[in-house]
This record gives C-alpha cells, structure tokens and sequence, in this order.
C-alpha cells in the first residue's frame, strides 16, 4: 500500500496558498514516487443581476478578478518549476470557478487521489471553510500544511492521537503509508475529555500496526486543566513530531458538518502540518 496519486489544491484567494505549502507536496509525492495532480481555480465573480447592482460592481469585479487570475498563474508557474526542478511529475488543471461559492465542485476532483494535501490558512474565516468543505466532503484524507509553518517534509516523527473512535481509525488506516515510512511512530490517548470505553486502548493497536511493520510507543496523557486540543499539541510538541495524526470529528448540523471543538481548535492554533480523515 501506497499513495500513488496526490492532489494538491491551489488557493488564489482570500489567503493564496504559501510556497513552503507547494514544496511540502512536491516533496511528499516523490518520497512515495507519486503523481501530483493539481487543481488550480481561476475565478470569476458572480455578480448581482439587478442592472445598477450590476454596473456598480463590474469595475471591482474586474480588479478581483485581474489579481486572482495573476495569484493563480504565479502558483501555477511555481509549482510547475518544482516539480521539473526535483524531477516530479506534475500536471496542472484550471478549473474555472465562481466566487464567492462553496469548495463542493473542488472537492470532487480529490475523490480520486490517494491523498489530497492543501495549505491550511491561519486567519480568515473563508479560507477556513474551504478547509473544512474538503475534510467532511472529499471521502479521501487530507493532509493539511499551516500557511505559517516553514517545516520541510519530513517523517522522523510522527504522532497518533488515539480514542478509538471510527474517526481516528479512518486516520491511521490513511495513513498507514506514511507510518511505514516514519522513524518514531507515537501515540497518545488523552483521558479525561470523553468516555472512552474500552479499558486497554493500547494493545489492539499496537497490534495493528505491528501487523504493518510499523513499531510504535504509546503513552496515555490526563487531560488536566488545559483543553483537548491544547494538550494533544502539547504531545505533539513534545514528541518533536513532524506530523499530527488524528480523526476530524464533526456532527451535522442542518444538513452541514460543524466541527467538534478539538478538530476546531487545532485546526485554528496548529503550526506542524495535520494528517485528518473523516
């Protein structure tokens, strides 16, 4: 098992997506000797269809969408010179897309990637749904790069946050081919948060993971007076890990996932690229 097709998705607004984002998925796709598919919006505003609306609007829409299209063609160029410059394959597509909308059309194109890595914006609510839209809507896992990290590819260390739910099993399953890889392979089960109701959470995966060939430690951590978003970050910082593995948890809500407040809070605080799978 391995990932032979990754997605990478480029973001032109409202956050474009970071350089270092680029080159973390170009790395990854040759570590597994994989294709890099990539997905490139070009976008055009929906504009009011009421005539003075309309007309009071054209001139700014033609400036976004000027700006958008010259952000696209520099992530483009960009991720194009990667690729040949590491000797990669990459290929390219412009999608076009009306804005503002949801990532629903986006999401299908990663459906059928082994993997879709995107760069996860710290500020800005916009950017951040369209996170979202991918890792309740694509089927597939995401691997998330924060727009603020600086940290290269790297599997030396990686860490599993563990409470046996199907979430966090979807996780480990997805992720597997990165854990064969890793040097240090770390879990940890936080209690305190939620009931978790199998008395050993330990043995039956370390056991699955052994049948993989992946050796791992595990460690059980009390929540104590921080959150459960702190505290899985703080195991994540301790263990120098260059990845975070976890399940995304969220429950509907009118028809739409909301997240649950630990996938929210270290998606919004995280600075070491996430592994999440719903």
């Amino acid at each position: 098992m391995s990932y032979r097709t990754i997605h990478l998705t480029l973001t032109p607004h409202p956050t474009p997506t970071s350089k270092s984002a680029i080159d973390y998925a170009c790395r990854a796709a040759l570590r597994f000797s994989a294709k890099l598919n990539v997905t490139s919006p070009h976008l055009s505003v929906r504009t009011p269809t009421h005539v003075i609306a309309g007309g009071m609007m054209a001139g700014m829409a033609h400036e976004f969408e000027r700006d958008a299209a010259a952000r696209s063609a520099e992530l483009e160029q960009y991720v194009r010179e990667k690729g040949a410059g590491i000797g990669l394959e990459v290929i390219v597509a412009p999608i076009p897309e009306t804005w503002p909308s949801s990532a629903s059309d986006m999401t299908r194109r990663g459906r059928t990637s082994d993997l879709c890595i995107l760069g996860l914006p710290q500020t800005g609510a916009e950017g951040r749904l369209d996170v979202e839209d991918w890792i309740f809507g694509v089927g597939r896992p995401c691997l998330l790069y924060p727009d603020e990290s600086q940290d290269a590819f790297g599997l030396e260390s990686i860490l599993i946050s563990w409470d046996f739910s199907k979430s966090a099993a979807r996780a480990v399953c997805d992720a597997l081919p990165i854990l064969k890889a890793a040097q240090n392979v770390r879990i940890a089960t936080i209690r305190g948060e939620k009931d978790i109701r199998i008395e050993d959470p330990k043995t039956p995966l370390l056991e699955f993971l052994a049948s993989h060939d992946v050796k791992a430690e595990f460690v059980e951590v009390e929540l104590g007076a921080h959150s459960i978003g702190r505290t899985i970050l703080d195991q994540a910082h301790n263990a120098h890990a260059d990845l975070l593995v976890m399940g995304a948890y969220g429950h509907s809500r009118m028809k739409e996932f909301v997240l649950g407040g630990a996938t929210k809070e270290i998606l919004n605080t995280t600075r070491i690229p996430l592994f999440m799978s719903h």
